[in-house]
């Protein structure tokens, strides 16, 4: 493609050139024929009208046909050395004075005096003054006739002329400056292009036009067929505002925006959330972007001598949702693993009470165990009339049991999520859980002390935003750690263990994303109280208060 750019300019070029050249030498020969004719008729009708003139070949006129020698020779004996001097003054080839008949008075060689004049005089003895192009004795010229009249008598003819030789000559250096002038330019238009070549060899890597046009459909094809959403944003060498680029459709629709490419990162008209994705200021590798969770991916790269980055975005709210209800099941698994290991222990001290004879206290014992755990299934159930969050807060029950934690249940809400979405609540509530019966089963363990608890509150505030509370008997968290607690991978549980240090992370990130936040203080008598506030979602309300029951601890 660049070889034949530089082709084509290159013709192009030389063309201009060649065409240029041609006028303004078909313009300065114009030119210079005019100033010839010009020149020439100004001369013969001043010496036409010149009273010297006028005597001297109207005497000569009278003598001519009786005396033609002495005639000439008088005259020309007058008028040579006059004419001679116009001739060295006004820069002409040549003048000649003659009389109607054409014998000259006067002429640039000597010795052609008294010879006929060649040319046309038929216009200036009609009293016409003219001007031709003429090969007379001296060559082709530019001349011009006038008549020379005496009392209304035409007695003679002056013409004076300039030779196409000296015209050529007039002309030769101004060709001469156009010439260099135009080889200048075609010059600089060379190096321009043969600059432009390399420029375009260095883009395109040697391809032709066909080839460039097949990667750009691919290309075009590829980047919007990809399910991740990529931008290319172009940093500014200076203070001015990167622009993103490039962006195929996915990430328009990920990021909930439809303005097209090139727009500032930092645009009034984007969205805040879609400002701190596209300028970095989130910080973050994992971002919510509206009803979003988008995992972002960051490059470095240089881009025709600039420094740009690609963005890469994934969803992974429908994978976060997913895992959420994974972990509902996986829950609700170890709940009834945890179940099974107790029923197991507790049909051994049933089967033993009846080996020892004392059926009815096996009865009994078996009867008073269904009826608590009948009872703390039907009052969550009844509280919470979501399938996935009570599962949850069974499941949690029955680890709780597991670990030796008593884990209370209180609720102030109507039955449902309140328009939340389910594995939102199961990320922040089930997370919250999770972190208290850590803290309060590794307090328990490294104290001896056999009372741990887990207490979990449902209620909401004076301004109809939901609240999730859940308090624990742990250690407490340090003031210092009370914000990078809730960081990506920090931990306060032992350095080797792994996998921790996500769990409080994901679920300010989900109440973060649903509006509210969550928050962690001391809990009265040592422990953590942290705390999720949500705001209702439009049009939940606070329908069903008058079926919202005072909780029971459980």
């Amino acid at each position: 493609m660049a070889a034949w750019v530089l082709g084509v300019q290159t013709a192009v070029l030389l063309a201009g050139g060649a065409i240029v050249f041609g006028v303004l030498a078909w313009d300065a020969q114009t030119a210079a024929h005019a100033d010839a004719e010009e020149r020439s008729t100004s001369l013969v009708l001043t010496l036409a009208s010149e009273p010297t003139v006028i005597e001297v070949v109207s005497a000569a006129h009278a003598r001519i046909g009786a005396d033609p020698e002495g005639a000439v020779a008088t005259a020309s004996a007058e008028l040579q050395p006059y004419v001679e001097r116009i001739i060295a003054a006004t820069g002409v080839s040549y003048v000649t004075i003659m009389d109607t008949d054409r014998t000259r008075y006067t002429h640039a060689d000597p010795a052609r005096i008294g010879g006929a004049f060649i040319g046309t005089i038929a216009p200036a003895l009609e009293g016409e003054t003219f001007t031709e192009v003429y090969s007379g004795t001296l060559g082709p010229s530019v001349r011009a006739v006038a008549p020379v009249a005496d009392d209304g008598e035409i007695v003679g003819l002056v013409s004076a002329g300039v030779t196409l030789e000296n015209v050529t000559g007039s002309i030769l250096l101004r060709l001469q400056l156009v010439g260099l002038a135009t080889l200048a330019v075609v010059g600089l238009g060379a190096l321009a292009t043969i600059l432009l070549f390399r420029r375009l060899y260095r883009v395109t890597d040697g391809r032709d036009p066909d080839e460039l046009a097949r990667l750009f459909a691919a290309h075009e094809a590829v980047l919007h067929s990809l399910e991740e959403g990529l931008l290319l944003v172009e940093r500014p060498r200076s203070d001015g505002a990167a622009r993103v680029v490039l962006a195929n459709d996915q990430a328009g629709v990920l990021l909930g925006i439809a303005e097209e490419p090139p727009f500032a990162v930092d645009d009034p008209a984007l969205p805040a959330e879609v400002r701190d994705v596209l300028t970095g200021r989130d910080g973050g590798a994992v971002v919510r972007v509206g009803a979003r969770e988008l995992v972002v991916d960051r490059s470095e790269i240089e881009l025709g001598g600039r420094r740009a980055e690609i963005l890469a975005l994934r969803d992974r709210t429908e994978l976060r949702r997913m895992a959420g209800e994974l972990s509902s099941v996986k829950t609700i698994s170890d709940a009834l693993r945890a179940q099974a290991h107790e029923f197991d222990n507790r049909l051994h001290a049933i089967a033993s009470l009846i080996e020892l004879g004392r059926p009815d206290e096996a009865l009994a014992f078996a009867a008073s165990e269904r009826d608590l755990g009948q009872r703390l299934a039907d009052r969550v159930l009844h509280a919470v009339d979501e399938p996935v969050i009570a599962a949850l807060v069974l499941g949690k029950v029955a680890q709780a049991h597991e670990r030796a934690v008593e884990m209370h249940f209180e609720t102030h809400l109507a039955p449902g999520t309140h328009g939340l979405p389910p594995a939102d609540v199961v990320t922040i509530l089930g997370n919250l859980i999770d972190n208290a019966i850590e803290a309060s089963a590794r307090r328990a363990a490294r104290t001896g002390v056999r009372d741990a608890w887990v207490e979990v509150y449902l209620g909401e505030t004076e301004d109809d935003a939901l609240v999730f509370q859940v308090t624990d008997s742990g250690d407490g968290v340090a003031a210092v750690d009370r914000e990078r607690i809730f960081e990506r991978g920090f931990s306060t549980k032992a350095d080797d263990a792994q996998g921790h240090g996500y769990g409080l992370a994901l679920a300010r990130q989900a109440a973060r994303g649903l509006g509210g936040d969550i928050e962690v203080a001391d809990a009265p008598g040592g422990g953590a109280v942290f705390t999720a506030t949500l705001p209702r979602p439009d049009g939940a309300g606070a329908a069903g208060e008058d079926a919202a029951r005072a909780g029971e601890r459980s």
